[in-house]
């Protein structure tokens, strides 16, 4: 995982910056029960840095363990990136016209859940974040990568805000300060 995080800092989906969200558990687990497809319209196995792989690391940048007892799990439900083909111009327009050709939808569903029995606390916060980016039909390799990437930033940094603020609204019981 090592050079994967080094890749996701360099690429812009690192969490190191942010503060750092410790929790009153002892253990943080991370489960996928996301099972790619791994064939079209879903792309989401053909990127670089997956968007469950980018889960995993808000997880390891993020959220902090400092309980004595208790676990929080951060189950991914959801990573997917779907490729929706677009109509395009026909006819003699359509030599002279360049179409937006494919739309990237990608979608993370993401629950944590706290349980700490010590303290008879049981609590659960989650978000869906949605996300789309379009390329046009002369697109290169290169810029369709990078549309990709691009989407899965967005769709990241909006889950870090959304899963900071559930945590703060929901699971404020479980927070060391």
């Amino acid at each position: 995982m090592a050079s994967r995080s080094a890749m996701a800092q360099s690429g812009g989906f690192g969490f190191a910056d942010e503060t750092p969200i410790t929790l009153n558990v002892a253990e943080i687990e991370v489960v996928n029960d996301y099972v790619s497809p791994m064939k079209p319209p879903n792309i989401e196995y053909q990127l670089q840095l997956t968007p469950a792989e980018v889960v995993r690391l808000w997880v390891q940048d993020r959220l902090k363990a400092a309980g004595s007892s208790g676990k929080a799990r951060v189950i991914i439900r959801n990573a997917s990136i779907v490729e929706v083909n677009l109509p395009r111009t026909s006819g003699v327009k359509g030599w002279f016209t360049t179409d937006q050709s494919q739309r990237y939808d990608g979608r993370l569903e993401v629950e944590i859940q706290v349980d700490m029995p010590a303290k008879s606390y049981a609590g659960s916060t989650s978000v869906v974040v949605t996300s789309s980016q379009s390329v046009a039909e002369d697109v290169t390799l290169n810029q369709r990568e990078k549309t990709w990437a691009q989407l899965v930033r967005d769709m990241s940094h909006d889950m870090d805000a959304q899963l900071a603020k559930g945590i703060r609204d929901n699971l404020f019981a479980a927070l060391i300060l």
